[in-house]
């Protein structure tokens, strides 16, 4: 069976409600400063269970960024009306991909990002990776 891979285009936006960027360290503290900066943010705009998912996808995509890219580390992060959208960019080469199997060894955070997501991808050739989270 084929696994699921992310897409490559985002649909188009809708103008937001809110929206952010931030430069993170390429280091261990990046996924920790990611879950930070959006409680302090979106702790007020999203309900409970929606801000955990979207600090649980933004720490995945941002240990991703740290443990494969290279260079410094952006989180965007943009609150439509039916949606928040996370972009984690950074200055590696080729986009990402889910493991053909998770382990002990790893794998899972694209899979955690599957789970949560409406929609995920990269632009194409890049590491620029999106993620679409229900707004509830």
């Amino acid at each position: 069976m084929d696994e699921p891979q992310p897409e490559t285009t985002p649909p188009p936006a809708a103008p937001p409600r809110w929206q952010a960027t931030y430069a993170l360290p390429a280091d261990v503290t990046a996924a920790g400063r990611a879950r930070a900066l959006l409680e302090q943010h979106l702790r007020q705009r999203l309900p409970d269970a929606g801000l955990d998912d979207a600090k649980l996808v933004a720490s995945e995509l941002v240990t991703n960024a740290v443990e494969h890219g290279c260079g410094g580390i952006e989180l965007r992060a943009t609150l439509l009306d039916d949606r928040l959208r996370l972009e984690v960019v950074d200055g590696g080469h080729g986009a990402p991909r889910v493991r053909e199997q998770a382990g002990e060894d790893g794998g899972w955070g694209l899979r955690i990002v599957e789970a949560l997501s409406v929609r995920w991808g990269a632009f194409e050739g890049t590491t620029h990776v999106w993620a679409d989270l229900p707004v509830a």
